[in-house]
């Protein structure tokens, strides 16, 4: 990425990271006061984005697996960038999905006194093991650099470094293949818990019998199916956003061309199976979709724009990892409104008739909308994950890209950053 890219993206962060302040500011004082939801809609717009970020870390996870798991070498350029990615969604996630918590204090609780026959507990359980296991492999994958950039005093940022490293001062080979078998042991661990991480996220809501979309088997898949699409087009966006790889685009741009089809195919099962049924539940989440006040969110922005343009983009041009990165890009942004039409339908229909001719209160309504708060927490969590990305990408040595032209290893990671220093006049900073 540019300079010029990168100097207005961190920008836009720092904007929306001062805007959103107020609703942060708000949530933390005042806790769910202004917020829209309520006792028939008990999850919003948190939870959405919680559920898309969640999806996000699908794709960075399988390029994980796949570099140091089974040791797929043409994927090493972009391990480092895949596990840092993993690790930035999973902190965004977590943050949404406390500040949905009536009392984020009381968190604590699950570790302490956790019931193993609650799939909450095994939700806090895979998630906080999530963290864990992509803190140390980042961490155990950079620590050569670190230790190098620790060292070298041309860098202004030199102390933050020698923090990072851990007071560690130097490295050997025995420490390159020790890290090398840790990461590769995180790796196995976290394939096991990633699976179980995603499929409890899907299972969640399958097993919720009062929820008539939600209760199917095929819960759990469209869950996987998704977070593989969402997650594979961001992986790859970043890969042509931040290394320019079109040895890697390409055939990336043909899964996620392959995973698109298959996602949308299983959508329409939903709805014929769904209609066909004839369940009156199920009918009327459906139309709620299709035909509600969000129907614009469904036909416009997540088929048209989220599904049968990039469609059209990867068939027409697969070559073209400009036109690839554009349509994992659309399909990325555009996913908010899968995650949103999948959650709020189900919530938003009343579960006994004449019940909302019964009592009268705004909390006891289905027509949900996000109230400004809840945007404004969203916008500033968004903002946070972006600058803490982006000064990952800058500062930290989490890429070995491969340029235009040229091959980078992760050793040669200090004497860029020196060029860079002695050109740019200032130390730690990294052109893709």
């Amino acid at each position: 990425m540019n300079e010029k890219k990168f100097k207005i993206l961190m920008v836009l962060g720092i904007i929306g990271l001062i805007i959103g302040s107020w609703g942060m500011g708000s949530r933390l004082i005042f806790g769910h006061a202004s917020v829209n939801y309520g006792s028939y809609v008990p999850w919003g717009l948190w939870v959405v984005f919680y559920l898309f970020f969640v999806g996000l870390t699908a794709g960075a996870f399988l390029i994980t697996i796949m570099t140091y798991m089974f040791r797929v070498e043409r994927l090493k350029t972009v391990g480092r960038l895949s596990a840092f990615t993993v690790l930035v969604a999973l902190i965004c996630e977590l943050i949404f999905i406390t500040l949905d918590l009536g009392h984020m204090e009381r968190l604590y609780r699950f570790m302490i006194t956790p019931s193993f026959t609650s799939l909450m507990t095994w939700f806090v359980i895979f998630t906080n093991l999530m963290l864990i296991i992509y803190l140390l492999e980042s961490f155990f994958l950079l620590r050569e650099d670190l230790i190098r950039l620790a060292q070298d005093e041309k860098l202004k940022p030199n102390k933050v470094y020698r923090l990072l490293a851990l007071g560690k001062t130097g490295y050997t080979q025995e420490d390159r293949e020790r890290d090398g078998l840790w990461v590769r042991r995180l790796s196995i661990i976290s394939l096991p818990v990633g699976l179980l991480f995603y499929g409890t996220n899907g299972a969640f809501f399958a097993i919720l019998q009062n929820r008539p979309i939600w209760n199917s088997a095929m819960t759990p898949l469209l869950f996987i199916t998704a977070a593989l699409l969402s997650g594979g087009a961001l992986i790859t966006a970043l890969i042509y956003a931040f290394h320019e790889d079109e040895g890697l685009v390409k055939p990336l741009g043909q899964v996620i061309l392959y995973l698109l089809v298959i996602f949308t195919l299983m959508e329409v099962l939903q709805f014929f199976v769904g209609y066909q049924s004839k369940v009156t539940g199920i009918v009327t989440s459906l139309n709620l979709i299709a035909f509600g006040r969000h129907w614009w969110s469904f036909w416009i922005i997540h088929l048209l724009l989220g599904t049968l343009i990039p469609l059209i983009l990867l068939i027409k041009s697969p070559e073209q990892p400009r036109t690839v990165a554009w349509a994992c890009f659309l399909i990325v942004v555009t996913f908010l409104t899968v995650r949103f039409n999948f959650l709020i339908p189900d919530l938003a229909i009343y579960k006994l008739d004449g019940l909302e001719f019964t009592f009268f209160h705004p909390r006891l309504r289905t027509n949900y909308i996000p109230s400004l708060m809840e945007w404004l927490v969203s916008l500033w969590i968004v903002s946070f994950g972006l600058i803490a990305f982006l000064a990952g990408s800058r500062w930290l040595p989490i890429h070995a890209p491969v340029g235009k032209g040229e091959k980078r290893d992760p050793a040669t990671w200090c004497n860029i950053l020196d060029s860079q220093a002695k050109d740019a006049g200032q130390g730690g900073q990294q052109h893709a």
